[in-house]
């Protein structure tokens, strides 16, 4: 009953001295700084993203050097990273960026201009959203709109909603409804919990979106997922406890940590059966990252040392500073 309830046992201490968290926090931190400068861009992306949220004074430096990466993504994650820290340099730097080779660059520039004061660049956005041919170009109009925390983008997220080529899309759609609730759109929001009864694919796409959103309306849709019997698909189950976790549930404690050293068995990965030790222990990772249970210190701790798969460095000791700074 305590637990249908959504209340959990009372943690069991686990004592950090000041000195030991200020030794975790530092190595954490240089971690993420060494690995936005990786020549792995999945790494590099990763750890700027994880440094505008953890530590984006820190991560300024690398977050400038980004955008004269000769990657395009981690172009796009060096604009993003400066927009949403509003750095100063952004409008400069973002003037460059809207003319860059890649398109989807030139919409990170776009949200790094709006973000740093020049609004009238959210047409690039807006323009990418209602007319380009490419599907995974207008998922990433639709989502630099709703980061950019502007109201006006609610009316024009709901009126491309309705374009054509968008409407028979639903990964654009549910980019675009994900937008719309995270600038508050209720309806938007009840759409998204609709969506995370659906497909594995959709489902997916859905419980994501809700779990980044944190909003409270969304958690009997999460719980059920974590805690249905019908849910065989441990991803989603992962993704549900991370949006529970960042509600202040720790629902998907155990789960997490279960899955912190899975292994997959398949010995040959394919486009139709790929991989999956990488991703399933990332969304535990990240899943602990807001639980924020200090009893995933030491297992997080010993992948942030293990050099075996960087990307996985990069997650565990974004997790870390994420549970150390509670």
């Amino acid at each position: 009953m305590l637990l249908l309830a959504g209340c959990q046992e009372l943690t069991p201490t686990v004592t950090v001295t000041p000195q030991e968290r200020m030794e975790l926090e530092a190595r954490a931190v240089d971690l993420l700084l060494a690995a936005a400068q990786s020549e792995t861009e999945d790494v590099a992306c990763n750890a700027l993203e994880a440094l505008v949220r953890v530590a984006p004074r820190e991560g300024l430096p690398v977050f400038r050097q980004a955008v004269a990466s000769p990657s395009p993504l981690v172009r796009y994650a060096g604009f993003a990273a400066l927009g949403e820290v509003r750095a100063r340099e952004g409008v400069v730097l973002a003037q460059t960026g809207v003319r860059d080779a890649s398109r989807h660059v030139q919409l990170a520039a776009a949200f790094c201009a709006c973000r740093c004061g020049q609004d009238g660049y959210a047409r690039l956005l807006v323009e990418a959203l209602t007319s380009a041919p490419e599907e995974n170009l207008r998922c990433d109009a639709a989502a630099l709109l709703g980061r950019l925390k502007e109201p006006r983008a609610k009316k024009w997220l709901q009126s491309a909603l309705h374009a054509p080529a968008n409407r028979k899309s639903k990964p654009v759609t549910l980019a675009i409804q994900g937008a719309l609730a995270a600038l508050g759109d209720t309806d938007a929001l009840h759409e998204l919990i609709n969506y995370s009864q659906g497909d594995a694919a959709t489902r997916s796409i859905a419980l994501l979106l809700l779990a980044d959103l944190g909003n409270p309306e969304a958690r009997d849709a999460l719980r059920y997922r974590l805690l249905s019997p019908m849910e065989d698909y441990v991803e989603a189950r992962l993704i549900a406890a991370r949006g529970l976790g960042k509600l202040g549930y720790r629902d998907g404690f155990d789960l997490a940590m279960r899955n912190l050293n899975f292994r997959d068995a398949n010995s040959n990965p394919s486009p139709e059966n790929p991989a999956r030790t990488y991703p399933l222990r990332s969304m535990a990772i990240h899943a602990l990252a807001e639980i924020g249970d200090p009893r995933a210190l030491a297992p997080l701790r010993a992948i942030a040392a293990d050099q075996s798969d960087p990307r996985l460095q990069v997650a565990a000791s974004y997790a870390l500073q994420r549970i150390l700074k509670r």
